[in-house]
């Protein structure tokens, strides 16, 4: 078989026309390519091409997106949900998380998709982490470890392969290995909290992602992607797994700025003990890499050798069903929405001033990278509100005194850099919060708030479901009497 088979190529929905894709579609299978992972999706978009792809190719592929927050993360039209950090507090939260990966793999298979990237098992130990945060589920390596198992065994039950990332922990480094290669420098003995949520799901995971970061204490100066030390005589030979390592984006300059020159970072990867090679920069030129270094050696041809019939053997499990058959929006909306509502979490008691019988203003504050696709910050919130009863103003200077909720959007995104507000948000919030009765309605972490003396809520995220759930979580509680639990 094609050196082709061990890669995904990524076909980018939010930047490029269905046409340009099946062109690029087309000329990934010539190159006999492993499958594809899909970003931006419209999801009616995503099944046209997931069974144009199954038409067109004479051999199983693997067919993945990147699904930790439901399959409506990266197809839209499907079911989104709160992230890993809102669901371990929901008040039950192993059921929460079973449902979610259920319905996560239930639409995702019904789309023609076999491998679910999720869930995230790094803990939440650092507050600078940029990258992290809400999409770990907490610091306790024992609540992760339960959790991930969970969201590992509901999702492979229905038939999509899950994918525990980032091995072997993302959660202490204060970098985004998209935009520089992190180092963790913690000894050996701090960091086996860090391994314990892998070595529970070690068990039965499908696939591993490793991570682009450093970790001396581990093996090596260079990336997890592309130390044996780790990959092979820590994750396979300590660890005891035994299914698919996959590569996190080779794109990203975590690794490839610390790759060796004489040998390219997707057959550095094979050679370190990955199976599958996620979304490099250039499809053929990275199958020539790997085709000319296993050309050159024989230790790399047998690597190359071991990884085809992994990944066979483990597509074997999770083939990808066509044409499938997703459930109805009906099926799992109710109960998502009721999961996300029971997620949104209080930041402390709200004030009594807040009254459903008085107007209210809505201000928002964008924090994030921008996000064309995305309806307008806000919009969802004001309406649920308004359709709970409440009298939301309309932008301008009418009743100047009315309270304000200020929507705060912050989350950890690829290529932003920090974990924190910028400066001008952080302004601005002190400002709104400072000019007088104004509550935070945080879509972010909830430690963004630790130094603002204003009690509100914390809505994790910044789906437009979670601004429906912001606004149903808001009235139950200024409905109920203060002070009840």
């Amino acid at each position: 078989m094609s050196a082709g088979r061990l890669f995904l190529e990524a076909l980018r929905l939010d930047l490029d026309s269905l046409e340009d894709l099946r062109r690029r579609i087309d000329a990934a299978l010539r190159l006999e390519v492993g499958g594809f992972i899909f970003f931006g999706a419209d999801a009616a978009d995503a099944r046209t091409l997931a069974g144009e792809i199954h038409a067109a190719a004479d051999y199983p592929l693997w067919l993945a997106s990147d699904l930790e927050r439901g399959a409506g993360q990266h197809l839209r039209g499907l079911t989104t949900f709160p992230p890993p950090a809102a669901l371990a507090r929901h008040p039950d939260a192993e059921n929460a998380v079973r449902f979610a990966a259920k319905s996560t793999a239930l639409e995702a298979r019904g789309l023609g998709l076999n491998l679910a990237l999720a869930p995230v098992l790094d803990l939440d130990v650092e507050a600078r982490n940029p990258i992290v945060g809400t999409r770990s589920f907490g610091s306790d390596p024992a609540m992760v470890s339960a959790l991930g198992r969970a969201w590992i065994e509901a999702c492979q039950a229905e038939g999509v392969a899950a994918c525990a990332k980032h091995f072997p922990g993302h959660g202490r480094t204060t970098g985004d290995s998209h935009a520089e290669l992190p180092r963790v420098d913690a000894p050996r003995e701090a960091l086996e909290a860090d391994l314990e949520p892998f070595r529970a799901a070690c068990r039965e995971v499908a696939c591993v992602m490793s991570a682009h970061v450093a970790y001396p204490a581990l093996g090596g100066e260079g990336p997890a992607t592309l130390e044996p030390a780790i990959l092979q005589d820590l994750l396979r030979n300590d660890l005891g797994f035994e299914g698919l390592v996959l590569t996190d984006a080779l794109n990203m300059s975590g690794v490839r700025e610390r790759a060796e020159a004489d040998l390219a970072p997707e057959a550095a990867a094979l050679t370190a003990g990955c199976d599958l090679l996620l979304y490099p920069p250039d499809l053929a030129q990275a199958i020539a890499a790997v085709e000319k270094a296993a050309d050159a050696s024989e230790a790399i041809a047998g690597r190359l050798s071991a990884s085809l019939e992994c990944s066979a053997r483990v597509l074997d499990r999770f083939p990808a069903a066509w044409p499938g058959k997703a459930p109805a929006p009906s099926d799992t909306g109710p109960e998502a929405l009721a999961i996300s509502i029971a997620a949104v979490w209080p930041t402390g008691e709200l004030p009594e001033w807040l009254d459903p019988a008085a107007p209210v203003r809505v201000a928002t504050l964008w924090d994030d990278r921008e996000d064309p696709a995305r309806p307008p910050f806000g919009a969802l919130f004001r309406r649920t509100l308004a359709r709970a009863g409440w009298t939301v103003l309309p932008p301008g200077p009418a009743d100047p005194d009315a309270p304000i909720l200020v929507l705060v959007a912050s989350t950890p995104q690829a290529w932003k850099g920090t974990a924190d507000l910028t400066l001008t948000a952080r302004a601005a919030l002190e400002g709104i919060l400072g000019a007088g009765r104004a509550v935070p309605v945080l879509f972010g972490h909830p430690r963004l708030l630790d130094d603002f003396d204003a009690p509100g809520l914390c809505a994790w995220a910044t789906e437009p479901a979670q601004e429906a759930a912001a606004a149903h979580r808001l009235d139950q509680l200024a409905r109920r009497p203060r002070g009840a639990s």
